[in-house]
Protein backbone atom coordinates (compact mmCIF):
# COMPACT_ATOMS: atom_id res chain seq x y z
CA UNK A 1 0.00 0.00 0.00
CA UNK A 2 2.85 2.36 0.75
CA UNK A 3 4.36 1.81 -2.69
CA UNK A 4 0.91 2.32 -4.27
CA UNK A 5 0.59 5.75 -2.65
CA UNK A 6 4.11 6.69 -3.63
CA UNK A 7 3.63 5.73 -7.33
CA UNK A 8 0.09 6.91 -8.10
CA UNK A 9 -0.61 9.73 -5.67
CA UNK A 10 1.50 12.74 -6.52
CA UNK A 11 1.56 15.91 -4.44
CA UNK A 12 -0.20 18.95 -5.88
CA UNK A 13 2.03 21.76 -7.09
CA UNK A 14 0.97 25.36 -6.43
CA UNK A 15 2.09 28.26 -8.56
CA UNK A 16 3.88 31.17 -6.94
CA UNK A 17 1.55 33.99 -5.86
CA UNK A 18 1.89 37.39 -7.49
CA UNK A 19 1.55 40.22 -5.00
CA UNK A 20 -0.23 43.24 -6.52
CA UNK A 21 0.05 46.70 -5.14
CA UNK A 22 -2.99 48.21 -3.50
CA UNK A 23 -3.30 50.90 -6.20
CA UNK A 24 -3.46 48.28 -8.98
CA UNK A 25 -6.12 46.32 -7.08
CA UNK A 26 -8.22 49.45 -6.60
CA UNK A 27 -7.99 50.37 -10.30
CA UNK A 28 -8.99 46.85 -11.35
CA UNK A 29 -12.02 46.94 -9.00
CA UNK A 30 -13.07 50.32 -10.39
CA UNK A 31 -12.80 49.10 -13.99
CA UNK A 32 -14.88 46.03 -13.20
CA UNK A 33 -17.56 48.05 -11.44
CA UNK A 34 -17.70 50.58 -14.30
CA UNK A 35 -18.00 47.88 -16.96
CA UNK A 36 -20.67 45.94 -15.05
CA UNK A 37 -22.80 49.00 -14.33
CA UNK A 38 -22.09 50.78 -17.57
CA UNK A 39 -25.57 50.53 -19.09
CA UNK A 40 -27.69 49.82 -16.03
CA UNK A 41 -31.18 51.21 -16.56
CA UNK A 42 -31.81 54.36 -14.54
CA UNK A 43 -35.01 56.38 -14.07
CA UNK A 44 -35.64 59.22 -16.48
CA UNK A 45 -34.21 62.51 -15.33
CA UNK A 46 -31.41 60.96 -13.19
CA UNK A 47 -28.76 61.12 -15.93
CA UNK A 48 -26.96 64.41 -16.37
CA UNK A 49 -26.27 65.79 -19.84
CA UNK A 50 -22.59 64.85 -19.69
CA UNK A 51 -23.38 61.32 -18.50
CA UNK A 52 -26.06 60.94 -21.19
CA UNK A 53 -23.64 62.00 -23.92
CA UNK A 54 -20.96 59.59 -22.66
CA UNK A 55 -23.51 56.75 -22.67
CA UNK A 56 -24.55 57.67 -26.21
CA UNK A 57 -20.95 57.71 -27.44
CA UNK A 58 -20.28 54.27 -25.94
CA UNK A 59 -23.47 52.93 -27.52
CA UNK A 60 -22.64 54.39 -30.93
CA UNK A 61 -19.19 52.74 -30.87
CA UNK A 62 -21.02 49.45 -31.38
CA UNK A 63 -22.63 48.33 -34.60
CA UNK A 64 -26.38 49.06 -34.74
CA UNK A 65 -27.19 45.34 -34.74
CA UNK A 66 -25.14 44.82 -31.55
CA UNK A 67 -26.89 47.51 -29.49
CA UNK A 68 -29.37 46.52 -26.83
CA UNK A 69 -32.79 48.08 -26.32
CA UNK A 70 -31.57 50.36 -23.54
CA UNK A 71 -28.77 51.72 -25.74
CA UNK A 72 -31.29 52.55 -28.49
CA UNK A 73 -33.43 54.26 -25.85
CA UNK A 74 -30.46 56.37 -24.67
CA UNK A 75 -29.76 57.53 -28.23
CA UNK A 76 -33.45 58.31 -28.75
CA UNK A 77 -33.54 60.28 -25.49
CA UNK A 78 -30.60 62.44 -26.59
CA UNK A 79 -31.98 63.08 -30.10
CA UNK A 80 -35.40 63.94 -28.67
CA UNK A 81 -33.86 66.92 -26.88
CA UNK A 82 -32.23 68.41 -30.01
CA UNK A 83 -34.52 70.88 -31.77
CA UNK A 84 -32.83 70.59 -35.16
CA UNK A 85 -33.72 66.86 -35.17
CA UNK A 86 -37.27 66.99 -33.79
CA UNK A 87 -38.21 69.79 -36.19
CA UNK A 88 -37.36 67.62 -39.23
CA UNK A 89 -38.36 64.11 -38.13
CA UNK A 90 -41.70 62.58 -37.22
CA UNK A 91 -42.33 60.53 -34.09
CA UNK A 92 -41.92 57.16 -35.85
CA UNK A 93 -38.73 58.25 -37.61
CA UNK A 94 -37.29 59.63 -34.36
CA UNK A 95 -37.90 56.33 -32.54
CA UNK A 96 -36.13 54.27 -35.22
CA UNK A 97 -33.37 56.70 -36.23
CA UNK A 98 -31.01 55.16 -33.65
CA UNK A 99 -30.86 51.98 -35.76
CA UNK A 100 -28.95 53.81 -38.52
CA UNK A 101 -26.92 56.27 -36.41
CA UNK A 102 -23.13 55.94 -36.29
CA UNK A 103 -20.28 57.95 -34.78
CA UNK A 104 -17.10 59.42 -36.27
CA UNK A 105 -14.00 60.64 -34.44
CA UNK A 106 -12.16 63.59 -35.99
CA UNK A 107 -8.85 65.11 -34.90
CA UNK A 108 -8.17 68.82 -34.71
CA UNK A 109 -7.80 70.74 -37.98
CA UNK A 110 -9.67 68.31 -40.22
CA UNK A 111 -12.37 69.28 -42.72
CA UNK A 112 -15.69 67.41 -42.45
CA UNK A 113 -18.06 67.44 -45.44
CA UNK A 114 -21.74 67.17 -44.56
CA UNK A 115 -23.19 66.69 -48.04
CA UNK A 116 -24.04 63.00 -47.54
CA UNK A 117 -25.94 63.09 -44.25
CA UNK A 118 -26.92 64.91 -41.09
CA UNK A 119 -24.27 65.43 -38.39
CA UNK A 120 -24.56 66.28 -34.67
CA UNK A 121 -21.56 67.36 -32.61
CA UNK A 122 -21.47 65.37 -29.37
CA UNK A 123 -18.05 66.43 -28.06
CA UNK A 124 -15.74 69.22 -29.17
CA UNK A 125 -16.47 72.17 -31.43
CA UNK A 126 -16.32 72.95 -35.15
CA UNK A 127 -16.29 76.07 -37.29
CA UNK A 128 -18.21 76.51 -40.58
CA UNK A 129 -15.75 76.23 -43.44
CA UNK A 130 -15.89 77.48 -47.04
CA UNK A 131 -14.52 74.74 -49.28
CA UNK A 132 -14.27 77.12 -52.26
CA UNK A 133 -12.04 79.72 -50.60
CA UNK A 134 -10.53 77.17 -48.16
CA UNK A 135 -11.12 79.57 -45.27
CA UNK A 136 -13.24 79.67 -42.16
CA UNK A 137 -16.58 81.44 -42.26
CA UNK A 138 -16.02 84.36 -39.90
CA UNK A 139 -19.64 85.55 -40.03
CA UNK A 140 -21.09 82.23 -38.81
CA UNK A 141 -20.74 81.24 -35.12
CA UNK A 142 -18.84 78.24 -33.85
CA UNK A 143 -20.83 75.01 -33.54
CA UNK A 144 -20.40 73.53 -30.07
CA UNK A 145 -21.65 70.26 -28.57
CA UNK A 146 -25.33 69.82 -29.44
CA UNK A 147 -25.04 71.74 -32.72
CA UNK A 148 -25.61 70.23 -36.14
CA UNK A 149 -24.77 70.62 -39.80
CA UNK A 150 -25.66 68.83 -43.04
CA UNK A 151 -29.16 67.75 -44.07
CA UNK A 152 -31.35 64.64 -44.31
CA UNK A 153 -32.16 65.17 -47.97
CA UNK A 154 -30.69 66.80 -51.06
CA UNK A 155 -30.00 70.50 -50.65
CA UNK A 156 -31.85 72.90 -52.95
CA UNK A 157 -30.16 75.93 -54.46
CA UNK A 158 -32.48 78.22 -52.47
CA UNK A 159 -31.60 76.60 -49.13
CA UNK A 160 -27.93 76.04 -49.90
CA UNK A 161 -26.76 79.15 -48.09
CA UNK A 162 -28.79 78.45 -44.94
CA UNK A 163 -27.50 74.87 -44.48
CA UNK A 164 -23.90 74.39 -43.36
CA UNK A 165 -22.35 71.65 -45.48
CA UNK A 166 -18.68 71.88 -44.50
CA UNK A 167 -16.94 72.45 -41.14
CA UNK A 168 -13.42 72.58 -39.70
CA UNK A 169 -12.73 70.83 -36.38
CA UNK A 170 -11.21 73.12 -33.74
CA UNK A 171 -10.39 70.19 -31.41
CA UNK A 172 -10.84 66.44 -31.22
CA UNK A 173 -14.53 65.84 -31.90
CA UNK A 174 -17.04 63.01 -31.57
CA UNK A 175 -19.72 63.53 -34.25
CA UNK A 176 -22.94 61.52 -34.65
CA UNK A 177 -23.76 60.80 -38.29
CA UNK A 178 -27.13 59.92 -39.83
CA UNK A 179 -26.52 58.75 -43.38
CA UNK A 180 -28.76 60.20 -46.06
CA UNK A 181 -29.03 56.84 -47.78
CA UNK A 182 -29.93 55.12 -44.51
CA UNK A 183 -32.54 57.75 -43.69
CA UNK A 184 -34.19 57.40 -47.11
CA UNK A 185 -34.34 53.62 -46.68
CA UNK A 186 -35.78 54.02 -43.17
CA UNK A 187 -38.41 56.42 -44.44
CA UNK A 188 -39.45 53.98 -47.19
CA UNK A 189 -39.70 51.14 -44.67
CA UNK A 190 -41.93 53.21 -42.38
CA UNK A 191 -44.20 54.21 -45.28
CA UNK A 192 -44.43 50.59 -46.43
CA UNK A 193 -45.26 49.44 -42.91
CA UNK A 194 -47.97 52.11 -42.52
CA UNK A 195 -49.41 51.20 -45.92
CA UNK A 196 -49.58 47.53 -44.91
CA UNK A 197 -51.38 48.46 -41.66
CA UNK A 198 -53.91 50.56 -43.60
CA UNK A 199 -54.54 47.76 -46.11
CA UNK A 200 -55.16 45.24 -43.33
CA UNK A 201 -57.44 47.64 -41.45
CA UNK A 202 -59.62 48.44 -44.48
CA UNK A 203 -59.74 44.88 -45.77
CA UNK A 204 -60.76 43.55 -42.34
CA UNK A 205 -63.93 45.69 -42.35
CA UNK A 206 -67.02 43.63 -43.14
CA UNK A 207 -68.08 45.76 -46.12
CA UNK A 208 -64.67 45.55 -47.83
CA UNK A 209 -63.90 41.85 -47.47
CA UNK A 210 -64.52 41.05 -51.15
CA UNK A 211 -63.04 44.21 -52.64
CA UNK A 212 -60.24 43.84 -55.23
CA UNK A 213 -56.79 44.68 -53.92
CA UNK A 214 -56.15 47.64 -56.32
CA UNK A 215 -59.30 49.42 -55.10
CA UNK A 216 -58.34 48.88 -51.45
CA UNK A 217 -54.86 50.19 -52.27
CA UNK A 218 -56.46 53.41 -53.63
CA UNK A 219 -58.26 53.89 -50.32
CA UNK A 220 -55.11 53.09 -48.31
CA UNK A 221 -53.15 55.79 -50.19
CA UNK A 222 -55.48 58.53 -48.90
CA UNK A 223 -56.01 57.06 -45.41
CA UNK A 224 -54.41 58.61 -42.34
CA UNK A 225 -53.78 56.71 -39.10
CA UNK A 226 -55.23 58.51 -36.10
CA UNK A 227 -56.01 57.88 -32.43
CA UNK A 228 -59.03 59.47 -30.73
CA UNK A 229 -59.36 59.76 -26.94
CA UNK A 230 -62.45 58.63 -25.09
CA UNK A 231 -65.59 60.85 -25.02
CA UNK A 232 -64.72 62.70 -28.23
CA UNK A 233 -67.51 63.58 -30.66
CA UNK A 234 -66.73 62.23 -34.14
CA UNK A 235 -70.03 62.98 -35.87
CA UNK A 236 -72.87 65.32 -34.82
CA UNK A 237 -76.49 64.55 -35.50
CA UNK A 238 -77.95 66.54 -38.41
CA UNK A 239 -74.53 67.28 -39.99
CA UNK A 240 -72.55 65.61 -42.77
CA UNK A 241 -69.70 63.41 -41.54
CA UNK A 242 -66.38 65.27 -41.76
CA UNK A 243 -64.43 62.06 -42.56
CA UNK A 244 -64.73 58.32 -43.05
CA UNK A 245 -63.57 56.21 -40.10
CA UNK A 246 -62.23 52.63 -40.23
CA UNK A 247 -62.15 51.29 -36.66
CA UNK A 248 -59.05 49.29 -35.75
CA UNK A 249 -59.68 48.90 -32.03
CA UNK A 250 -61.95 50.65 -29.53
CA UNK A 251 -65.70 51.26 -29.38
CA UNK A 252 -68.03 54.15 -30.23
CA UNK A 253 -71.50 54.90 -28.90
CA UNK A 254 -74.28 55.76 -31.35
CA UNK A 255 -76.57 58.33 -29.72
CA UNK A 256 -79.87 59.95 -30.69
CA UNK A 257 -81.16 63.27 -29.39
CA UNK A 258 -84.34 63.02 -27.29
CA UNK A 259 -84.89 66.68 -26.43
CA UNK A 260 -87.56 66.98 -29.12
CA UNK A 261 -89.43 63.94 -27.74
CA UNK A 262 -89.04 64.25 -23.97
CA UNK A 263 -89.80 67.61 -22.40
CA UNK A 264 -88.27 67.82 -18.91
CA UNK A 265 -90.11 69.44 -16.05
CA UNK A 266 -86.97 71.08 -14.75
CA UNK A 267 -84.00 71.73 -17.04
CA UNK A 268 -81.55 71.67 -14.15
CA UNK A 269 -82.51 68.12 -13.13
CA UNK A 270 -82.45 66.72 -16.68
CA UNK A 271 -78.89 65.70 -17.54
CA UNK A 272 -79.57 63.02 -20.15
CA UNK A 273 -80.11 64.50 -23.61
CA UNK A 274 -79.13 61.48 -25.68
CA UNK A 275 -80.19 57.86 -25.80
CA UNK A 276 -77.67 55.13 -26.68
CA UNK A 277 -79.18 53.29 -29.64
CA UNK A 278 -76.18 51.23 -30.74
CA UNK A 279 -72.42 50.63 -30.69
CA UNK A 280 -69.67 50.51 -33.30
CA UNK A 281 -66.60 48.35 -32.78
CA UNK A 282 -63.53 46.97 -34.57
CA UNK A 283 -63.82 45.90 -38.22
CA UNK A 284 -66.55 48.47 -38.86
CA UNK A 285 -66.64 51.78 -40.74
CA UNK A 286 -68.98 54.74 -41.12
CA UNK A 287 -69.26 58.03 -42.97
CA UNK A 288 -68.97 56.88 -46.62
CA UNK A 289 -72.62 57.31 -47.62
CA UNK A 290 -73.04 60.55 -45.68
CA UNK A 291 -70.14 62.19 -47.53
CA UNK A 292 -70.75 60.86 -51.05
CA UNK A 293 -74.53 61.40 -50.95
CA UNK A 294 -74.24 64.64 -48.93
CA UNK A 295 -76.69 63.31 -46.34
CA UNK A 296 -76.76 64.54 -42.72
CA UNK A 297 -75.97 61.93 -40.12
CA UNK A 298 -79.08 60.70 -38.23
CA UNK A 299 -77.01 60.01 -35.11
CA UNK A 300 -74.28 61.46 -32.94
CA UNK A 301 -71.22 59.20 -32.64
CA UNK A 302 -68.98 59.52 -29.56
CA UNK A 303 -65.96 57.41 -28.68
CA UNK A 304 -66.69 55.20 -25.67
CA UNK A 305 -63.03 54.18 -25.26
CA UNK A 306 -59.77 55.18 -26.89
CA UNK A 307 -60.18 54.49 -30.59
CA UNK A 308 -57.40 53.86 -33.11
CA UNK A 309 -58.12 53.58 -36.79
CA UNK A 310 -57.82 55.18 -40.19
CA UNK A 311 -59.65 58.25 -41.48
CA UNK A 312 -60.26 59.60 -44.99
CA UNK A 313 -61.05 63.30 -45.26
CA UNK A 314 -64.21 64.28 -47.15
CA UNK A 315 -62.25 66.17 -49.82
CA UNK A 316 -60.00 63.19 -50.53
CA UNK A 317 -62.96 60.79 -50.74
CA UNK A 318 -64.78 62.97 -53.27
CA UNK A 319 -61.66 63.13 -55.49
CA UNK A 320 -61.61 59.36 -56.06
CA UNK A 321 -62.24 57.96 -59.54
CA UNK A 322 -65.77 57.06 -60.63
CA UNK A 323 -65.17 53.29 -60.42
CA UNK A 324 -64.02 53.37 -56.79
CA UNK A 325 -66.80 55.81 -55.85
CA UNK A 326 -69.52 53.62 -57.36
CA UNK A 327 -68.00 50.58 -55.67
CA UNK A 328 -68.20 52.34 -52.29
CA UNK A 329 -71.85 53.27 -52.83
CA UNK A 330 -72.68 49.68 -53.79
CA UNK A 331 -71.03 48.03 -50.80
CA UNK A 332 -71.17 50.63 -48.02
CA UNK A 333 -74.30 50.86 -45.92
CA UNK A 334 -75.55 53.85 -43.95
CA UNK A 335 -76.07 53.60 -40.24
CA UNK A 336 -79.57 52.27 -39.48
CA UNK A 337 -82.29 54.92 -39.71
CA UNK A 338 -83.54 56.98 -36.81
CA UNK A 339 -85.83 55.38 -34.29
CA UNK A 340 -89.46 56.37 -34.08
CA UNK A 341 -90.86 58.50 -31.28
CA UNK A 342 -92.29 55.47 -29.47
CA UNK A 343 -89.00 53.55 -29.71
CA UNK A 344 -86.98 56.52 -28.49
CA UNK A 345 -89.38 57.09 -25.59
CA UNK A 346 -89.26 53.40 -24.65
CA UNK A 347 -85.45 53.34 -24.76
CA UNK A 348 -85.28 56.58 -22.79
CA UNK A 349 -87.56 55.19 -20.05
CA UNK A 350 -85.52 51.96 -19.92
CA UNK A 351 -82.29 53.86 -19.43
CA UNK A 352 -83.92 56.10 -16.82
CA UNK A 353 -85.08 53.00 -14.90
CA UNK A 354 -81.58 51.51 -15.04
CA UNK A 355 -80.15 54.81 -13.86
CA UNK A 356 -82.60 54.94 -10.92
CA UNK A 357 -81.89 51.29 -10.07
CA UNK A 358 -78.12 51.89 -10.02
CA UNK A 359 -78.64 54.94 -7.79
CA UNK A 360 -80.92 53.06 -5.35
CA UNK A 361 -78.59 50.03 -5.28
CA UNK A 362 -75.58 52.21 -4.52
CA UNK A 363 -77.51 54.03 -1.76
CA UNK A 364 -78.67 50.77 -0.12
CA UNK A 365 -75.16 49.30 -0.18
CA UNK A 366 -73.62 52.47 1.21
CA UNK A 367 -76.21 52.60 4.03
CA UNK A 368 -75.49 48.96 4.92
CA UNK A 369 -71.70 49.30 4.81
CA UNK A 370 -71.47 52.74 6.46
CA UNK A 371 -74.12 52.06 9.11
CA UNK A 372 -71.62 51.82 11.97
CA UNK A 373 -69.32 54.45 10.57
CA UNK A 374 -66.98 52.11 8.71
CA UNK A 375 -65.12 54.10 6.12
CA UNK A 376 -62.78 52.59 3.49
CA UNK A 377 -59.15 53.42 4.23
CA UNK A 378 -59.86 54.76 7.73
CA UNK A 379 -59.82 51.60 9.79
CA UNK A 380 -61.63 53.15 12.78
CA UNK A 381 -65.14 52.84 14.26
CA UNK A 382 -67.28 55.83 15.12
CA UNK A 383 -70.53 56.11 17.04
CA UNK A 384 -72.28 58.24 14.44
CA UNK A 385 -75.02 55.84 13.36
CA UNK A 386 -77.57 56.27 10.65
CA UNK A 387 -77.65 56.42 6.85
CA UNK A 388 -75.16 58.56 5.02
CA UNK A 389 -75.64 60.59 1.88
CA UNK A 390 -74.42 59.19 -1.39
CA UNK A 391 -72.10 61.45 -3.30
CA UNK A 392 -71.61 59.21 -6.35
CA UNK A 393 -72.41 60.61 -9.76
CA UNK A 394 -73.94 58.90 -12.74
CA UNK A 395 -72.16 59.53 -16.00
CA UNK A 396 -74.47 61.01 -18.62
CA UNK A 397 -74.09 62.43 -22.11
CA UNK A 398 -74.94 66.11 -22.48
Amino acid sequence: MNSYKRVLLRPQTSLPRIHLKSSIRTSMKLRFSESSHEFRRQPDGKLTQESLISHVIKALKKLPIERCQYEHHVIYKLLKGIHSVTSQLGSQELKQISTISTIETWDRGQVVFGHNGFYIVLMGSVKPYNRETLKEEQKLPTIAAGGSFGSFGPVNSADGDAIIQCVLTLETCEILKISRFGYEKLKKDILAQDHSVKLTMIQSCQLYLHWPKPSISHLANITQLKTFPANQVLVKEGKVCPFVVFLGYGECNVLQDVRSFVKPMDKKDCKIKFVVVGKLGPKQSFGEVSILMDQPSPFTIITATEVHGGIIQAESLKELDAVTTSLILQTAQPISGKLSKEEVTKEFLTQEKMKKWELDKRKILSDAVFYNGVRPGNGKWTYNRGPRAVTGKIKTYT
